[in-house]
């Protein structure tokens, strides 16, 4: 299955994801492929960060603020990501940040990796990994509107909720 396909099975709506009609043994495979695409997306907000650093020493501030706006939607598309994987299963609900000590490590590993492939004339290799993280950027963005909408939607639900 593909990440988009991942993402639209796991339910982009204000609602937890809906697991009827599927068994166990596919929540599981599905749980295991978001936490698989939590960690690409983790590792392309390092990437991301990487080249914001770059843009930055270049004398590219624009640049650079766009290269970390990328990093962070990255970010919080891995912390999205972790958060539909557990309410498969789950009986209560968690914030998304819960999941950040095991985004974070991921991210500025990344960046390091990024770094050193650079200084060390990877070119091939740097330019691969970034076109891997812009290739996700469509499901990236689906993800923070995913978030954006259920914001809406729990304030849409406490305001009437006392009505």
């Amino acid at each position: 299955m593909d990440l988009l396909g991942l993402l639209l099975l796991l339910g982009q709506d204000a609602t937890p994801p809906a697991t009827s009609g599927i068994t166990q043994e596919g929540i599981a495979v599905v749980a295991a492929e978001a936490a698989e695409s939590a960690n690409i997306f983790a590792n392309c907000a390092g990437w991301w960060d990487f080249m914001a650093t770059h843009e930055r020493a270049a004398g590219r501030p624009a640049s650079a603020e766009q290269f970390k706006n990328l990093g962070n939607g990255a970010q919080t598309a891995a912390l999205w990501l972790h958060g539909q994987a557990y309410a498969l299963t789950a009986t209560k609900p968690a914030r998304y940040g819960t999941w950040l000590p095991m985004v974070a490590p991921l991210r500025e590993g990344a960046a390091i990796r990024a770094a050193a492939m650079a200084e060390h004339g990877k070119i091939d290799l740097v330019r691969s990994e970034l076109q891997r993280c812009e290739a996700l950027l469509e499901s990236q963005q689906q993800a923070i509107d995913s978030i954006r909408k259920d914001s809406v939607q729990r304030e849409l639900d406490a305001s009437t909720s006392g009505h």
